[in-house]
Order: C-alpha cells, then sequence, then structure tokens
C-alpha cells in the first residue's frame, strides 16, 4: 500500500467484524467479548495508532484503502463493521467510499448521529483542534495515538456530504445506539428523540441506553454488545458470512 505501513490484529473465529482503532485503543476486555463470536479484525488506517503517519495533509479517502486491504489480505472481500464515536461515523462513511466494492456487509454505529448536518460536528473539532494546537503538552499525549489533524481532517471531509446522507445513501443495513444523555456527540447535532424519529422512519433500527453520556457509554460499551451482536449476527447470517 504505496509504503504505508498498517497496522491490526486479529482474534476470534466467525463472520469478519471490523472494528477500525483510530483515535482510541478498544478496551482488552470488549475486544474479548467481540471476538466471542466474530473473527475480530482491529486496524488503524495511516495517521493512526502504530500504523503510518502521512508525509503530508491527511487523505480520508486513503484511510478506506487501507482498510480493505487489510480484510482482503486476510482473505474477506466481505466484512461487517462496528465503531463508537469517531469510529461510529468511520463505519457509515466506510461503507459509502466502499460501495463500488460491495465490501461492507453491514454497519453498527454507536454515539454518532448518523443524520443531520455533519458541519456542525465539523466545526466543533476544528474548534478542538485550534484549541490543541495552543497546548504542546496535550497535543503531544494525543499525537502518540493519532495525528489531531487528520480527525480534523476527516470530519471536514464527513461535512461535504448532504444532510442525512450516511443513512439515505447508505449502500448496506445500519444499526443505531446512543446514550440518552449524550450531549455532546448527538445532543450537539440534533436531540436524540429528533434521531429517533428520524432512523425509525428510514427503517434503520435503533437502541437509547438510560443514564448514560457520551464517555459513560463509550466506557462501557459491554452494555449495548448483546443487543449489537445480535444485530450482527443476524446481518451475517443474511449476507452468509461464516
Amino acid at each position: 500500500m504505496d509504503g504505508a505501513r498498517i497496522a491490526f490484529r486479529v482474534s476470534g473465529s466467525g463472520p469478519p467484524l471490523l472494528a477500525p482503532e483510530c483515535n482510541y485503543t478498544w478496551d482488552p476486555g470488549f475486544e474479548r467479548l467481540m471476538a466471542r463470536r466474530f473473527t475480530l479484525i482491529v486496524a488503524s488506517p495511516r495517521d493512526y495508532g502504530r500504523s503510518s503517519r502521512a508525509a503530508g495533509p491527511a487523505q480520508p479517502d486513503l484511510w478506506a484503502t487501507d482498510l480493505l486491504a487489510v480484510a482482503r489480505h486476510l482473505g474477506h472481500p466481505r466484512f461487517l463493521c462496528f465503531g463508537y464515536s469517531f469510529t461510529g461515523a468511520c463505519g457509515p462513511w466506510l461503507a459509502l467510499r466502499l460501495a463500488e466494492h460491495a465490501s461492507v456487509a453491514a454497519v453498527a454505529s454507536g454515539g454518532f448521529p448518523l443524520l443531520g448536518d455533519y458541519g456542525i460536528t465539523s466545526r466543533d473539532v476544528d474548534g478542538q483542534l485550534a484549541r490543541l494546537e495552543n497546548d504542546p503538552g496535550t497535543w503531544a499525549a494525543m499525537e502518540s495515538r493519532f495525528d489531531p489533524r487528520a480527525g480534523a481532517a476527516f470530519y471536514r471531509r464527513l461535512s461535504l456530504l448532504p444532510p442525512d446522507a450516511l443513512v439515505d445513501d447508505a449502500p448496506c443495513p445500519l444499526y443505531c445506539f446512543w446514550g440518552d444523555r449524550d450531549h455532546d456527540a448527538v445532543g450537539m447535532v440534533l436531540p436524540g428523540s429528533e434521531l429517533a424519529a428520524g432512523l425509525s422512519a428510514r427503517g434503520v433500527p435503533w437502541r437509547q441506553y438510560e443514564g448514560y453520556d457520551h464517555e459513560e457509554l463509550n466506557g462501557r460499551l459491554e452494555v449495548a454488545w448483546p443487543d449489537t451482536e445480535a444485530w450482527l449476527l443476524d446481518r451475517a447470517a443474511d449476507h452468509g458470512l461464516g
């Protein structure tokens, strides 16, 4: 892949499930839970984790190529995808980017408003980036995990999509979940009730977990996993992914 080093790890057995690892590292216990009934592929595209950093400006479209290359290298031309927050946005975007390959069979997305104006999130992330650039200590700590400029570039690319496009143009089935107190990622864009109503109107299954804000649910993803796992297994069966 043009000399880029793409880090990945694989565990478990069953239908292939890609869980991109970008700005956060998956909790080892939650990884074991995901790998219980899936072949879990945790991969970091360039600019994230232990993968190569781009020499120039971030190119988000290459990240889709990176993740597809990892899945194909492992013998999985089609796979399921799971993500939360940043990677909750990455999964549906990846499905759109790879639509011509029909590689993504289904996406479970948590902690991100799949409906609404994606520019709202992008502008918020740009503001966070500006503050980080004036805080060398925090920047250095974060840069060891991922390039913050790459994260902002991803959301800017997402903001070019029409509102609601991650759902309305999705080339595969979607499932969405979030915490009812998630005012940071979801509520910043639209109320949870509006997200729920919009998804229901489009026939997209969803689940809202009571008593959790954005970071609390991120730290307790095992709460959301049984429903998510069941949905993903059904989609795997639909597509003959074993």
